[in-house]
């Protein structure tokens, strides 16, 4: 097993990261050997019709995957310490856990409702063994188009479309190895997930995994406008809608339920009393010979009547040719998505007594610990409560040899904005303290700049034909100083966003965003000032900020469960340090024949060894630290040189 200080991120000392001993040290829940070979089928037509004004395609698909993998979630267990620098520490000195997590078979077992009296039923026999980490999926999908290209008239064309698409659900070759989480049908979704129950596809309400989504139709609109007749004026615009099919990733994870595979999830003291540090990899159910009841153990669950994430998208450009080899462009550009991909808890510590009114002593985090369902422990729900939003403007200038100057270059100078709730379904940004959506119930909190908001940026790219030489009497001098060719390539940004945390009084699994009692900069109005470690730097400093750490959730007296107060800080709400790269290249042509030429290469990555400063996300929790530091000379910063010969014919 590996010791984690949190479960979720490398917490750092003083920028340093803590390794303790383990299969993977500095990557908490990645600790997963995974692979295996898919068989991939295909049948497909596509045809054209050209008649009078019109050309029309159509054509169609039908796909058979067969995805054959090994995928080892928490055949090493993993064993977490805290939620803050604190109390990790703390629980270290006194050989304590706050979480573990490790897989077992089960043998046809479910979770004990009671542990305190164990249904036979429930009772696992030692020395306890790993699950069959192998699985066979297949899918059947299937897809038809129609589309129309209609010269109205010689300057106006439209396009019209169609397309339809079905992703087929998930289906095991062995079906009573596979199970999904099914809610009951009740009042509401408290009640529906304490009255659901674990089944297998065989016994499935729904029919399958999940139930299938036959409603993805597409439909495309497009155009193009010659505004002028002469060619130089072009103006288009279209809208459509597109599907995306579930990946492999998120719903292979159904792989981890019971009663073929468990996780055994324990947080103390919510389920058990106290969790002590061990070499043994399957923790509670170490042991040699005996029966023992099995714990609260993790879910996996695709919800029952989840939809086809789509997205709706739509373009306006105009174009003009200004002069010869000068064109220049403003483009527009659009998109919603809907019903994306998203990962949520709901079945938290403490919901049970939050939202359905189980007795506890009101306020006493260590008392207030039933779940809405408390046979199982977390249930990560794999659902469709995402959105996003996007609009940006593109101003593009397209130089050509301009008046035979030999200079081939773009301008692009794009300014966007995007939201959304989550900005990727397994929440990979190192400034990620958590897991999927902050509060399940409640998926419009988490709206705010999508983690890869970029505001402005500005691309200069292209190529320079020097034009010395090329004229030169002497054939030596003409081949020592002709054909040399400069290019550059120039990227400035804007700061990306990032959110602030305060894991203070996370007892168990979530951090919430930090509660400022008054107005707080959204960026640092000084220039950021190095430490005593010469590649970190403060970035933004959080002594005196008007900082509110008491806040917990007046029923179960932690902060992970909501309704949260209108004074905690929005999602990405905080803006980082800009950065910008140059590239360049510089070639020199060698005329061998008419038709062979040599061209040495010399290529120059961060031309100027510039370190921009990145912000360090891990470190963005009000609870354990007094600055949000950066980092200079991170990423692709440090200058490469690269040459090479290459021969062209």
């Amino acid at each position: 097993p590996t010791l984690y200080m949190n479960r979720n991120r490398a917490i750092t000392i003083a920028g340093n990261a803590i390794a303790m001993p383990g299969y993977l040290p500095f990557n908490p829940g990645s600790a997963i050997p995974f692979g295996g070979p898919q068989n991939f089928l295909q049948y497909y037509q596509d045809m054209s019709i050209v008649k009078g004004a019109h050309n029309l395609r159509f054509g169609g698909n039908f796909t058979y995957l067969q995805d054959n993998r090994t995928f080892g979630a928490f055949q090493n267990s993993v064993q977490v310490l805290g939620t803050t620098n604190g109390n990790a520490l703390d629980r270290f000195l006194r050989g304590e856990l706050a979480n573990y997590q490790g897989a077992i078979d089960p043998k046809g077992a479910y979770p004990c409702r009671n542990p305190a009296s164990p249904d036979p039923t429930c009772l696992v026999r030692l020395p306890a063994s790993p699950p069959s980490f192998s699985r066979s999926n297949r899918y059947k999908e299937f897809a038809f188009y129609l589309q129309d290209s209609w010269k109205i008239v010689p300057r106006l064309t439209v396009n019209l479309g169609l397309r339809y698409e079905y992703f087929g659900v998930q289906h095991a070759s062995r079906p009573e190895l596979e199970s999904n989480f099914y809610d009951a049908k009740m009042g509401n979704i408290f009640l529906s997930v304490r009255n659901g129950a674990v089944a297998t596809t065989p016994n499935s309400p729904v029919g399958g995994l999940w139930a299938p989504d036959y409603n993805n139709f597409a439909p495309r609109l497009g155009f193009a406008w010659d505004v002028t007749g002469d060619g130089k004026t072009s103006l288009r615009g279209g809208w459509g809608m597109a599907y995306e099919r579930n990946f492999g990733n998120v719903t292979f994870n159904v792989i981890q339920n019971p009663p073929a595979y468990a996780v055994i999830s324990l947080s103390a003291p919510a389920d058990t009393p106290r969790l002590e540090i061990t070499t043994d990899n399957f923790g509670p159910l170490g042991g040699v010979s005996g029966l023992k009841p099995l714990p609260r153990t993790s879910l996996r669950n695709v919800d029952a009547n989840i939809r086809t994430a789509y997205a709706h998208f739509w373009s306006f450009s105009i174009e003009r040719r200004l002069a010869g080899g000068l064109i220049g462009a403003v483009e527009y550009s659009g998109s919603g998505g809907r019903k994306l991909y998203t990962l949520e808890d709901v079945n938290l510590v403490g919901t049970g007594n939050a939202f359905l009114g189980d007795p506890c002593n009101t306020g006493d985090p260590f008392s207030c610990t039933s779940r809405l369902i408390n046979q199982y422990s977390n249930l990560n729900r794999r659902g469709g409560k995402g959105f996003s939003d996007y609009h940006g403007v593109n101003f593009r200038l397209n130089i050509n040899n301009f008046r035979s100057s030999g200079v081939y270059l773009t301008v692009n100078y794009t300014v966007s904005k995007a939201i959304d709730n989550l900005s990727s379904t397994f929440s990979e940004s190192s400034n990620n303290f958590n897991l999927g959506l902050l509060d399940p119930f409640n998926p419009k909190l988490d709206k705010g700049l999508a983690d890869f908001d970029q505001r402005q940026r500005l691309s200069i790219g292209g190529t320079w034909d020097i034009p010395f030489g090329r004229s030169l009497s002497n054939p030596v001098a003409s081949h020592v100083l002709g054909g040399w060719q400069l290019s550059p390539i120039i990227t400035v940004l804007s700061g990306s966003p990032y959110t602030i945390f305060d894991c203070t009084n996370a007892y168990y699994w979530y951090c919430p965003r930090a509660m400022f009692d008054g107005p707080v900069a959204t960026s640092p109005n000084r220039e950021a000032t190095p430490t005593a470690n010469p590649n970190t730097w403060n970035y933004f400093s959080l002594e005196g900020l008007p900082i509110n750490s008491d806040w917990v959730n007046p029923i179960t007296g932690t902060a992970e469960i909501g309704p949260f107060p209108a004074n905690m800080s929005g999602r990405n709400r905080f803006m980082g340090p800009g950065l910008w790269h140059i590239d360049l290249g510089i070639y020199k042509n060698f005329r061998l024949t008419e038709r062979y030429r040599l061209q040495f290469r010399s290529e120059w990555y961060s031309t100027f060894n510039h370190a921009n400063l990145r912000l360090v996300g891990n470190d963005a929790d009000v609870s354990g630290t007094t600055f949000i530091s950066g980092v200079k000379g991170g990423g692709n910063d440090r200058r490469n040189i690269q040459l090479a010969l290459k021969l062209i014919f």
